[in-house]
């Protein structure tokens, strides 16, 4: 592939007291010459990926692959007799709101995604991503954005009749920010941002007999500036509603009187750790509390929430590290982790022990374990994989515990799974998972892809194959690593892997791979990385500080330079906040420092050996915008002394991430094809 020539403008910038040289910051700006380089440079990453022999025959084998992104949106909720979901039209091309009056019946479309293109006239897919029915049945809120933007619109439509109201609510798209219905189905709460950028909870009247109610707008002493934003939970009766922050770390933060309007903090002053759960009653909320790190169980008086003495704990810290909770026929069910698989348990309200679900081992449930402020249900169905099985439809009976199988997901035979511990620099184990065919032989080394978070407070868990099935299947090792940042292990675990700690999940990478090496499992020239998002970041940081370990890399939706990871465009304070939360304020001398250590594009050096570097961004991602990349990219080919591709590869009308299956299936198709062919595995 012919280099692309990438002019060297230097400027001297100064954030947060850290002075520095870019060369690159030219590329920041959508100019036409900017363009014409990433149009460039996009052509020749097409080239070069969709040429290597492995693609066609991965491509084929994904787009039969069953989606877990529409695994986990399918999950029907039953409310009022009828069954909610989102699913496909009729003709299989376009999602589309379903309901049905039979729990595993086929129902009918409510809302088609087609159509809704089709009536803007401009052939952008639309997208939806939650579908919550008012607790009477009669209309369901849907969450929908068109091209891949951050952000889009609830709309409401009729369940029995499909009619769609006059409703279109402006909202961020994704990240938990649901509404929550009032009991009488007149409207809703949801999430919104003053002027000055503080959080607030407007309401949206759906019905002509609604009662207007006023927005309102908090400090940022009540409501975190570091979170996202709020999840309103109506309590049963409608005599209060809470604001939960959303989506990485779940506090019950401030309460309102719905008949008053009157509205004040929820938490005790001082209380810092996470309160989430669901509504007992008009006077209790029943929730997870992570003052002790692994979670517990308590039952808060709404009139004394501020007084932590009037709290009652219904079930002790264990080991397990509690994720949700939920009420369902008069019992309490909490989903948990142990050892980084699924552990779900039914307790009376008292919290007597009712019995423990019977999961398979190394298994996982995103809906349960990362959705943790869910719409309320008069069944509990969840969807769980395992690494060797997708997306399995479950009932559990809260009577007794046990699991019905309402639809069972595909199955890999054939298939063994390992898990290791490495230990990091500071002395602590780091759980990985080994995925391979059981018949391989494993006396050499193989081709191993590595795939990790770290960030967040997100555990990565056990997920199906299925993607990573070609790289399997041809005879690689997967491995699935569970760095510090997450939480795994709860919020100790998450806390040892942010802010001025960030340098410890990069460490654990470290760990990880040089165990895999030690184990003669793989060798620098046989071992890959790929990680999105803050994954991304951490496969860019692999790529820069551990240039010796890595035989290629993936960056997906990464963030690439922490000094100035975001262009000011309308909605990025939100993003800057949650960057705030995990990596620190580049404008305080004290994160800068630590920023510029690891933040890779400041820390390319000339004449390095780096590994095959391929990045994946979307076009309209404004939390990984394109212009990281481009930045990325030049200062690696201009500094690289091995003859490794450096790969950019933008998407048009692609967000932070796509759950169409068939444009889910290329992206993965092609980070797949760059990894086999780098790594000498042929389809």
């Amino acid at each position: 592939m012919a280099a692309i020539e990438t002019p060297r403008r230097p400027i001297t910038k100064t954030i947060g007291g850290v002075t520095f040289e870019d060369p690159y910051d030219w590329l920041r700006a959508g100019t036409d010459e900017v363009l014409d380089w990433q149009n460039r440079q996009v052509a020749a990453a097409v080239e070069a990926v969709r040429s290597s022999p492995a693609f066609e025959a991965v491509l084929k084998s994904l787009r039969s692959c069953p989606s877990s992104a529409e695994a986990l949106l399918g999950t029907r909720l039953a409310v009022a007799g009828r069954w909610f979901w989102i699913g496909r039209n009729d003709e299989g091309t376009a999602q589309a709101v379903r309901v049905s009056e039979q729990r595993d019946g086929a129902g009918r479309v409510l809302v088609d995604a087609a159509a809704i293109t089709a009536r803007r006239g401009d052939q952008r897919p639309t997208m939806f991503l939650y579908a919550i029915p008012s607790p009477d049945g009669r209309l369901v809120a849907f969450s929908h954005s068109a091209g891949g933007e951050p952000f889009g619109h609830y709309g409401v439509v009729e369940a029995g009749t499909g009619r769609l109201l006059d409703t279109a609510e402006p909202t961020m798209q994704g990240n938990m920010l649901r509404v929550g219905w009032l009991p009488d189905g007149t409207g809703f709460y949801l999430h919104g941002r003053s002027p000055d950028g503080r959080h607030a909870l407007r309401f949206a009247a759906v019905t002509p007999d609604a009662v207007a109610r006023p927005e309102a707008v908090f400090e940022h002493g009540d409501v975190s500036p570091t979170a996202l934003g709020l999840t309103p939970q109506v309590s049963p009766g409608g005599r209060y509603v809470l604001g939960v922050t959303v989506p990485h770390e779940y506090a019950a933060s401030v309460i309102g009187e719905i008949a008053t309007g009157r509205w004040r903090r929820f938490t005790p002053d001082g209380f810092d750790a996470e309160l989430h759960g669901a509504w007992l009653d008009d006077d209790t909320y029943l929730a997870i509390a992570t003052d002790t790190p692994r979670g517990r169980v308590v039952a808060v008086p709404a009139a004394t929430s501020t007084d932590q003495s009037s709290w009652r704990e219904i079930i002790p810290a264990g080991d397990r590290v509690l994720r949700s909770l939920d009420i369902v026929d008069g019992r309490l069910v909490v989903s948990a982790l142990r050892d980084v698989s699924l552990d779900i348990t039914v307790h009376e309200l008292d919290g007597t022990p009712v019995g423990t679900a019977p999961l398979p081992g190394a298994s996982a449930s995103f809906g349960l374990v990362l959705d943790r402020a869910r719409p309320r249900s008069d069944e509990f169905t969840f969807s769980a994989t395992t690494f060797t099985s997708a997306d399995t439809a479950y009932r559990l009976d809260v009577g007794t515990a046990e699991l019905e199988i309402v639809e069972p997901g595909e199955q890999l035979d054939g298939i063994a799974v390992e898990q290791y511990f490495a230990t990091s620099a500071d002395g602590t184990r780091i759980p990985y998972f080994v995925i391979a065919r059981a018949d391989l032989d494993r006396a050499a080394p193989r081709p191993t892809l590595v795939n990790a978070y770290g960030g967040f407070n997100i555990p990565l868990l056990p997920a199906f194959l299925g993607e990573n099935a070609p790289f399997v299947d041809a005879g690689g090792v997967y491995v699935r690593a569970n760095l510090r940042g997450g939480s795994e292990y709860g919020r100790d675990w998450y806390e040892a892997g942010r802010l001025h700690r960030k340098q410890n999940v990069f460490d654990d990478l470290r760990a990880v791979a040089e165990d895999l090496i030690a184990r003669g499992i793989a060798t620098p020239r046989t071992l890959a990385f790929h990680g999105a998002s803050n994954g991304g970041l951490l496969a860019a940081v692999a790529a820069v500080q551990q240039p010796e370990l890595w035989r290629a890399v993936v960056a997906q939706v990464p963030v690439l330079d922490v000094l100035e990871p975001l262009a000011d465009v309308p909605g990025v304070e939100g993003i800057r906040s949650v960057y705030a939360k995990d990596y620190g304020n580049p404008d305080d001398p004290a994160d800068a420092a630590v920023l510029y250590q690891y933040s890779p594009y400041h820390n390319v050096v000339p004449g390095v050996r780096y590994p095959a570097v391929l990045q994946v961004i979307g076009e309209r991602d404004i939390s990984c915008p394109p212009f990281q990349g481009r930045k990325f990219t030049a200062a690696l080919q201009h500094a690289t002394a091995s003859e490794h591709p450096i790969l950019l590869r933008i998407w048009n009308d692609v967000g932070h991430g796509s759950i169409d299956p068939a444009l889910a299936a290329e992206q993965r198709a092609e980070i797949l094809a760059f990894v086999m062919h780098q790594l000498g595995l042929a389809p």
